[in-house]
């Protein structure tokens, strides 16, 4: 038998929702929930008094961005690493290849 879920309520800008998630997942769809919630209410700051539709969409929309903008760095800072890896392989070619250069004269 499968696990069952577990219904949590959430509240998003003022409203309250009733959600499903796996056992054991709660703090983390609230820890979402919060995040969400947040977002909204900076959405809200800037746009003041927009429809609940358009205030969805404008907080879809700043969240994807951000998410879009987390995808960006984090491919940068893998390029930088792997910059790096390369750059100490190719060192640690050079001294082996000196090593053994320096064997080979002994």
């Amino acid at each position: 038998m499968g696990a069952r879920s577990v219904k949590l309520g959430i509240k998003l800008y003022n409203r309250e929702y009733i959600v499903n998630c796996g056992p054991g997942e709660e703090a983390r769809l609230q820890h979402v929930a919060d995040l969400v919630h947040e977002e909204m209410e900076t959405v809200a700051d800037r746009v003041g008094n927009a429809t609940e539709p358009r205030h969805l969409m404008l907080t879809c929309l700043s969240l994807a961005d951000k998410l879009l903008e987390a995808r960006n760095n984090s491919s940068k800072v893998l390029s930088n690493q792997e910059d790096l890896f390369v750059a100490a392989v190719n060192h640690l070619r050079q001294r082996v290849t000196d090593l053994a250069s320096q064997v080979g004269r002994a």
